[in-house]
């Protein structure tokens, strides 16, 4: 795929508007969820007296956990009515969520805080499968690669401003106000840029919305293993988001309370990964196309799981070295922890810059062309139903991958143990991924 196609997508009505209202929705996303996550480990916010090793994935749960519940309705109303209709109304609902999300950081109100995440994670259970479903409405089938690596790139780009702005501003003066404006400014912007979408009429609008939200969940992915060829990409989705809500989640944690760093040591960090997933993103772009997309994902399957392991025996070094002058762990306030220049300074901080970096490129080559695949063989009659099956495997993955890193804290295992478990699981994927390319040629996955 060229990057005049992708010049010709961005500004196109029928993809520049979609695109304009992900970003800043993984914008708002991302900055409200790192200012919470930030307030609660190196600012001391506390939720019923809980630890931040507990209380930081409990947050990020918060959003998964409602993600996950209204995925197969959203999937359903996505396939009932005009998709451009849909998401019109959602990015409405958010700007509603931000000002309640206002509302709380003003008011120093922490547990109206972790009810706005999970709003927004409802929120997006119902823009995601919209869409993933909306794409193939609006673009044809070899642009497909090309405009969800576009999308990845760019809303990579979105989320890393979103994590970097939400560690820094909400740890200034006038923090909570200065936060509370942009999530509201750009929930509107979102909505005025979706305005302009042109329409996706439903293709299966005589489908019923089912209102018992469980019972729901578990047809929709009963369906979507009736649909292998679509579930089998899915799948390998889901994986992608259990290792990025483990890094997410596992980095702040890692750095302040084992390394003894200062925020902008994760803030340098998360961009470093975030810049990786956008070089991931444009690599698809430029070379995946028709059957080779495949052997992208199975050479990023490959990389990720021996990166994985590399950064388990990286983290286990750095931990033990410290930096020079090493914080004993019950003296971590911010005014004496490590800074940058010390971190940098570490004889192992250029490995392990690089072997995230790596990680991130590896990850995305191994998941964009698996979101193209799955998106072009999902029937269009109930295409968002299939890809809402998808949205419930990663927010089940992402949240389990979340108690999985509170799991290791809670039994004080060392935070780093986490590449191993990723690693591990990764090369078994990796193998399988190898087996359907080389089986089955074209069709694989």
């Amino acid at each position: 795929m060229s990057a005049k196609q992708a010049a010709t997508l961005i500004t196109s009505r029928r993809f520049l508007p979609l695109l304009g209202a992900q970003i800043f929705g993984a914008f708002n996303d991302q900055f409200l969820k790192l200012a919470l996550i930030t307030l609660v480990t190196w600012k001391e916010l506390s939720i019923a007296g809980m630890e931040a090793n507990v209380l930081t994935p409990i947050a990020g749960s918060a959003f998964t956990l409602p993600f996950f519940l209204f995925s197969a309705m959203a999937g359903q109303v996505a396939d009932k009515y005009d998709k451009a209709f849909v998401l019109l109304r959602v990015k409405q609902a958010e700007i509603f969520i931000m000002l309640l999300a206002a509302f709380a950081l003003i008011a120093n109100i922490p547990i109206l805080m972790l009810v706005t995440v999970a709003l927004m994670g409802a929120q997006s259970a119902f823009f995601s499968p919209t869409r993933n479903s909306v794409l193939p409405q609006w673009l044809k089938k070899e642009e497909l690669v090309t405009g969800n690596a576009v999308i990845s790139g760019l809303v990579s780009i979105a989320v890393l401003l979103g994590m970097a702005m939400g560690i820094f501003l909400i740890t200034t003066t006038n923090g909570p106000k200065t936060v509370s404006l942009i999530l509201v400014t750009f929930a509107f912007f979102g909505w005025l840029s979706i305005r302009q979408a042109p329409p996706a009429p439903s293709q299966s609008p005589d489908i019923k919305i089912d209102k018992w939200i469980i019972p729901t969940i578990f047809r929709t992915l009963r369906f979507a293993f009736k649909n292998p060829n679509v579930l089998r990409p899915m799948l390998g989705t889901a994986w992608y988001y259990w290792i990025v809500a483990a890094i997410l989640i596992l980095m702040p944690i890692y750095i302040k309370d084992v390394l003894h760093y200062q925020p902008i040591v994760f803030m340098v960090v998360m961009g470093l990964f975030t810049f990786g997933a956008i070089f991931g993103a444009v690599t698809c772009m430029l070379f995946a196309k028709d059957n080779r997309a495949i052997y992208m994902s199975a050479f990023g399957a490959l990389g990720l799981a021996a990166i994985n392991f590399d950064l388990f025996f990286i983290c286990q070094d750095i931990q033990n070295l410290g930096f020079n002058g090493f914080i004993p762990a019950t003296e971590t306030t911010e005014a004496v922890m490590g800074s940058l220049d010390s971190f940098l300074s570490m004889p192992n901080t250029p490995h392990f810059m690089i072997a995230l970096f790596l990680s991130a490129i590896m990850a995305s080559m191994f998941v964009i062309p698996l979101n193209a695949l799955a998106q072009q063989r999902a029937e269009a009659t109930h295409r968002a139903r299939l890809l809402a099956a998808g949205a419930l495997l990663l927010n089940a993955a992402t949240t389990l991958s979340q108690l999985m890193v509170m799991g290791l804290g809670l039994m004080a295992i060392a935070p780093h143990y986490t590449f191993a478990i990723l690693g591990v699981v990764t090369t078994l994927i990796m193998l399988y991924v190898f087996y359907r390319a080389g089986i089955l040629k074209k069709e694989a996955i």
